[in-house]
């Protein structure tokens, strides 16, 4: 379990649950306060600085498009914003060259926290694709995998 000072996260489901998204290459699950949840695929932590571009993606459209997202050194241009969705890509548009990012802000029906999954996914997979996905997860994720009590499923 990874416990935050306003809820506790069923770690072991959420895992299962991410484990059944084959075709997410990268993955990071934040808590509000920018903290790692859990991750995969990760060739190291990300900084601070780019956790910072997560958080704030959604104030301001100029404010995800202009910088962009950086993960773990690879810097991704960001074409869509969609609030609570912001997504993109980096490399040529070849198959297995290209890889995707998406964003996605998640509101927790546990404490009304917001959480921040990013996943990245790698051509020929696409963003309309991958989106959904994570509509769908998010909507799962908010309703049974966070537990306000360890163990006790909501």
């Amino acid at each position: 379990m990874v416990e935050s000072s306003a809820y506790t996260l069923d770690k072991k489901v959420l895992d299962e649950e991410l484990a059944k998204q084959t075709e997410w290459h990268r993955v990071l699950l934040l808590n509000h306060e920018g903290k790692p949840i859990t991750s995969r695929n990760l060739a190291s932590e990300p900084s601070s600085e780019e956790i910072a571009l997560f958080l704030h993606c959604l104030e301001d459209r100029d404010k995800a498009v202009g910088p962009g997202f950086n993960l773990c050194g690879d810097h991704f241009d960001v074409l869509r914003f969609h609030p609570p969705l912001v997504y993109g890509r980096r490399g040529p548009p070849n198959e297995g060259e290209g890889e995707g990012i998406a964003y996605c802000r998640v509101k927790s029906q546990v404490n009304n926290k917001h959480l921040h999954l990013v996943v990245t996914y790698i051509l020929p997979i696409i963003s309309a694709r991958v989106v959904p996905q994570m509509l769908e997860f998010a909507k799962k994720f908010r309703t049974f995998s966070m537990n306000p009590i360890v163990g006790e499923p909501t």
